[in-house]
């Protein structure tokens, strides 16, 4: 039931924003009744939390995923888990909007259309979770590398990310392997580098 209620209100949002969607609607179209709602949630901000961590859960599970794909290899992991990051936003707007909020002002048009500022009180901790998630893949597996640096070359990689989700440049193949051709360069990775089993 839990997992009904968080795809309706997920497809509400997409189509009309937080802001209009009505527990009493979510409720109607799973076939339960609106206190079954608030005892699973406890309020409507407490679906809406719910949502976020559900597609965050969701988008972090994926970047690990592309990552263990490629171990070893920086230019493979970083290319994919760029193209996986912009491919997912194109296909779940509500993803788009949680990981570009933090990127907007509060009138922002993207975030007025949207109507999902309510649900965005996460959005800086997913995009900063995800950073060290690339952070930690790179220590960890290419320990000659200054930490400063990767801190430095993940910060840019994820910010020029989100600039692309904004404002798409190309597809996301071409997209990707621009940005990690950057952040490559930048940490000297763009020539073939072992890295250290882990």
């Amino acid at each position: 039931m839990r997992e009904q209620v968080l795809a309706t209100a997920h497809v509400l949002t997409v189509e009309k924003g937080w802001d209009r969607v009505r527990v009493a609607e979510i409720a109607a179209l799973v076939g339960v009744s609106r206190p079954t709602l608030y005892k699973e949630f406890g309020d409507k901000q407490g679906l809406g939390d719910a949502l976020v961590v559900r597609e965050g859960e969701r988008f972090l599970t994926g970047i690990r995923h592309v990552l263990d794909e490629h171990s070893g290899h920086a230019s493979e992991a970083v290319t994919s888990a760029v193209r996986f990051t912009l491919d997912e936003a194109a296909a779940s707007p509500l993803l788009k909007a949680v990981l570009t909020s933090s990127t907007a002002d509060d009138t922002a048009e993207t975030d007025r259309s949207t109507g999902m500022l309510p649900l965005l009180t996460t959005s800086t901790t997913l995009l900063q979770i995800a950073s060290n998630e690339l952070v930690c893949w790179f220590t960890d597996r290419f320990p000659q590398l200054d930490n400063e640096d990767v801190a430095d070359g993940i910060d840019a990689l994820v910010r020029l990310t989100v600039s692309h989700l904004v404002l798409p440049a190309g597809d996301s193949d071409t997209t990707g392997r621009q940005i990690s051709r950057v952040a490559l360069r930048y940490l000297g990775l763009d020539e073939p580098l072992t890295s250290v089993d882990v």
